[in-house]
């Protein structure tokens, strides 16, 4: 079923590995891990000094949070929080670094989401702190680890892309995330947690390789995607309905390679439906747990209705009258994919906006489209096809954001960009990578 859909086979293995397949997995799992890790020390991704600093206002929750955890404090609820007034306040930080002695009294519960990684990075501190008793040398510990997650989070993205497009976009993807300073930057966040936001993306690889492989589709895998989006909310709804866009797009994918190919594309419509269906039910299991988290906390089933309704509605907006005067969505629109001059791209001193990239971006597809399409060549046309569908999607998840939540997307302009940044630029360079590719095979001789 692979073959059908894409031309391009699976990476060479030694003969070996056919007999010990589980040895030849885990050996491959070390090696992503290892090139992971080599990636994350040679960039200096854990270092606060070498790579800047991203968000610092949103990390005290969780300095906070670990912070309690060492202490073996806790509070109704389990959610991360500071031990000051301000929620920003980046004396938890310094408190964090130095273990300084708290009074638990003075904890402060954020019950605006779950704080899934807050209380992750609280476990992961403990174990770390068995060997390093510094705090500081800690924190750089947990840095490099994120990074270290988005890396191996990346690859798995780039060898899915390999096996379906070929080596210059799997080379493009894993590009962007070298060169996109947001990403650069907030790959070791604590709050935000880059990686987790591949997560969606990456359970939907694993359910669109499980049928091609099988030809049909466990229902582990169904689970396995529900599951990816539950984590992912349990870290905050921002952005969710990116992320539900994410986790459908690699079957999106398929779809569009099967009705290229004039293959059967009703089986990958319903697989896309029950996929939807998996994604949604985790981002209820996620309002569920919150839920059970806020009875903890308040003691009543009505105030944690109330919070978590309060919350939401802080962040989803839709009506003008909803928000603050002047706020549009095509505004915000215009804010982030035309005014704004944000690097999407830095190659030495030179920096590519977002609207540049993404204008050259749909240019070089159209010219390429319609130069295949005089040369009479459908067959590299319809290989096509199926990234320029990835990137198309890629770019409106996170617009989809800037529709359904123009006052949250307005106000937080630092966070907006980077929402591109893991997507839509990775995407680009992805799709460039098979113009190409496209461009080579047209002008071989048949």
């Amino acid at each position: 079923m692979q073959q059908e859909l894409f031309t391009t086979g699976p990476l060479h293995r030694p003969a070996w590995a056919a007999r010990h397949r589980r040895l030849w997995a885990m050996l491959a799992a070390l090696g992503l891990l290892a090139c992971s890790l080599a990636l994350a020390l040679v960039f200096q991704n854990g270092s606060t000094y070498a790579t800047g600093s991203w968000d610092d206002y949103s990390q005290q929750l969780v300095f906070g949070r670990m912070l309690q955890m060492q202490q073996n404090q806790s509070t109704p609820g389990g959610f991360m929080g500071v031990y000051t007034d301000d929620w920003g306040d980046s004396q938890n930080r310094y408190w964090y670094r130095d273990n300084t002695p708290m009074d638990p009294a003075g904890y402060h519960s954020y019950t605006h989401q779950s704080g899934l990684q807050g209380w992750g990075l609280g476990m992961l501190n403990k174990v770390y702190s068995v060997f390093q008793d510094d705090g500081a040398a800690r924190e750089t510990m947990l840095y490099t680890t994120n990074a270290v997650l988005f890396y191996l989070c990346t690859l798995l993205v780039c060898l899915a892309l390999r096996r379906a497009a070929g080596w210059l976009p799997a080379l493009g993807w894993l590009a962007a995330g070298l060169l996109a300073p947001g990403i650069q930057t907030g790959m070791k966040d604590l709050y935000w947690c880059l990686w987790v936001w591949l997560v969606p993306l990456l359970a939907g690889v694993v359910l669109a390789g499980a049928t091609l492989r099988r030809g049909r589709t466990p229902v582990w895998a169904f689970l396995l995607l529900g599951g990816a989006c539950l984590a992912r909310c349990m870290c905050g709804f921002e952005f969710v309905s990116a992320f539900l866009i994410l986790a459908e797009t690699p079957l999106a994918v398929c779809w569009t390679a099967a009705l290229c190919r004039r293959l059967p594309v009703r089986a990958w419509f319903f697989r896309m439906v029950w996929a939807g269906v998996s994604a949604v039910g985790g981002v209820a299991a996620a309002l569920l747990v919150w839920l059970v988290q806020g009875f903890f906390y308040y003691g009543s089933w009505g105030d944690s209705l109330g919070n978590i309704l309060g919350a939401a509605g802080s962040r989803m907006s839709i009506s003008d009258g909803t928000v603050r005067s002047g706020v549009t969505i095509p505004g915000v629109l215009h804010k982030y994919l035309v005014a704004d001059t944000t690097p999407a791209l830095r190659v030495g001193g030179l920096g590519l906006p977002l609207g540049a990239l993404l204008g050259a971006t749909l240019a070089a597809a159209a010219a390429v489209c319609l130069l295949l399409l005089a040369l009479h060549r459908r067959s590299v046309l319809a290989e096509l096809a199926p990234m320029i569908c990835l990137w198309v999607l890629a770019v409106l998840a996170p617009v989809s954001w800037l529709v359904l939540s123009k006052a949250h997307a307005d106000v937080h302009s630092h966070l907006i960009p980077v929402l591109f940044q893991y997507a839509a630029v990775p995407a680009s360079l992805a799709l460039w990578g098979a113009l190409i590719a496209a461009l080579v095979r047209t002008v071989r001789p048949r």
